[in-house]
């Protein structure tokens, strides 16, 4: 599989009409240099499609369910945020509705997409070290096919949402263009932080442990399984420090309750438990994010063959 996609590169590198990576220009802003890698992956997108490809390839050789796990993995979320759900419910006396758990349901596409994207893409330089070190080519396709991979995985259960909710008489496709938006932000902040995180994991292998604290517990700190309005404004403010906050809480409003995402909500214990400058914020961190990870990655790809 490895052979194959160096042997592609190899031929992108020789080939003399083949796209030349651009490098770190002496002088280049961090708009220029995120500008170049945007050409690059548009020039090296047939190779960025073969990374792709093989990594779907080899995420589910020799398994018994096969895609399956793709809808398999929100599902466990899911039921594990029932639980939590149902407990809650029963102390206060009433039952689960049905729209709670679809909101638990579209998070929960949400943050598998995210802690996917980051577990296999922090380690996608240190893992095809033949590509690292035999073959030029932009080095930011490794993590960004991770991501890319990761997203055509969330799909197929993305996809199983959008067939079912239907069928239980929730879902407001007035909400469509919201959605479209927030997946755009998400898959932004997402390759932002993939893209330092496989950056530092080159030069500091501890790097990998930290990320599985993230995606081991991160959860808690992210609106999956809790109501924001249970934590009073006090905690609605600590939980809008993380950008996925207003990702995830905004594509359930959208999606399942119909809210225009261009009018805050307060909750019941008088928290706002949206506000536009939620999904204003998560871009502002995502586009920022894209700016610091282009600088940080291009300017240290130079060594990364010293150290893989």
């Amino acid at each position: 599989m490895i052979y194959d996609a160096a042997a592609h590169a190899a031929t992108y590198a020789r080939s003399e009409s083949g796209p030349a990576p651009h490098g770190d220009e002496p002088g280049a802003t961090a708009w220029q240099m995120l500008a170049d890698v945007g050409r690059d992956m548009i020039g090296y997108r047939e190779l960025l499609l073969q990374l792709t490809a093989r990594d779907l390839r080899i995420r589910y050789k020799q398994s018994v369910l096969g895609v399956l796990w793709a809808v398999l993995t929100p599902l466990v979320v899911v039921l594990a945020g029932a639980i939590i759900k149902a407990a809650y419910a029963s102390m206060a006396g009433r039952g689960v509705a049905t729209v709670e758990l679809a909101g638990l349901a579209i998070k929960s596409v949400g943050w598998t997409f995210f802690i996917g994207a980051l577990g296999f893409g922090t380690a996608s330089l240190t893992a095809n070290l033949a590509l690292v070190t035999k073959v030029y080519f932009p080095r930011e396709l490794l993590p960004v096919s991770a991501v890319v991979t990761q997203a055509v995985d969330s799909s197929i259960g993305a996809a199983a949402l959008l067939v079912m909710f239907p069928l239980l008489g929730i879902g407001h496709m007035t909400g469509a263009a919201w959605l479209l938006l927030i997946i755009v932000l998400l898959v932004a902040l997402t390759i932002a932080i993939v893209l330092l995180a496989s950056c530092a994991n080159v030069f500091y292998r501890d790097v990998k442990h930290v990320v599985q604290l993230v995606t081991s517990f991160g959860i808690f700190f992210s609106p999956v399984f809790f109501d924001l309005d249970a934590f009073g404004s006090r905690g609605v403010r600590l939980f809008a420090m993380n950008p996925l906050t207003g990702l995830l809480e905004g594509a359930r409003l959208a999606i399942v309750t119909g809210h225009d995402l261009a009018t805050p909500l307060i909750g019941t214990t008088g928290a706002v438990i949206w506000s536009p400058a939620y999904l204003v914020y998560a871009g502002s961190v995502a586009l920022g994010g894209l700016l610091l990870s282009t600088i940080v990655f291009r300017r240290a790809s130079a060594n990364f063959a010293d150290y893989v």
